[in-house]
């Protein structure tokens, strides 16, 4: 169960995203990082690319409100698993938009956010994280300096100090579609409950 310090800690966190203003395209966007992206108890956290616009950026919810939150929602059913036992997150925090529509963060937004990812895993503690596409791949390599390609490393866990990373394509309608159907993606997050299912 979570302490109350852990939570005071997530609490300051989060209020510091909210107000977090040093990406001058993003200053604008609200920062999706409270209690509704999951539990601090969480031995899996996510960490995918950044909001979408008609997802978390309306809803509060990382994965909600569109599609790509449907085929998550699918996922994790597929191995018994809900949102009250993850925590789900991004490289960027904030919804980057190019001519109203989503654009992928850049180098320079995911550093800056990278702080907040830092401490998101700290509080947590997970003994998995899972990273949904290459945003999410390249803001821990980034933390963890590692250089890990998502082809190479695609649902292959690998030990690093402080947890297990399990790299995994992002669920949103183009990958799903183009690159790695939903039966494919619900063989790969087997490996997660696999993982968990681990002896200590």
């Amino acid at each position: 169960m979570s302490t109350s310090a852990q939570r005071r800690r997530f609490l300051s966190l989060s209020g510091r995203a909210a107000e977090c203003i040093q990406c001058p395209r993003l200053a604008s966007e609200q920062a999706i990082l409270s209690d509704r992206n999951g539990s601090l108890d969480a031995e899996v956290v996510f960490v995918a690319e950044a909001p979408g616009r008609f997802g978390a950026a309306r809803t509060g919810i990382p994965f909600s409100g569109d599609q790509s939150g449907k085929n998550f929602e699918i996922l994790l059913a597929h191995i018994g698993l809900t949102r009250d036992d993850v925590f789900v997150t991004n490289a960027v925090l904030c919804n980057p938009l190019e001519n109203g529509n989503n654009r992928r963060p850049t180098t320079k937004e995911i550093d800056t956010c990278s702080g907040f990812l830092e401490e998101t895993l700290e509080i947590i503690q997970p003994s998995v994280v899972v990273t949904l596409g290459t945003v999410g791949l390249e803001a821990i390599n980034r933390l963890t300096g590692m250089r890990f390609k998502l082809g190479e490393v695609l649902a292959k866990p690998q030990k690093l100090a402080t947890f297990t990373l399990l790299a995994l394509y992002h669920p949103s309608p183009r990958v799903v579609n183009w690159r790695r159907p939903l039966f494919r993606q619900k063989r790969d997050f087997s490996r997660i409950r696999r993982l968990l299912e681990k002896p200590a």
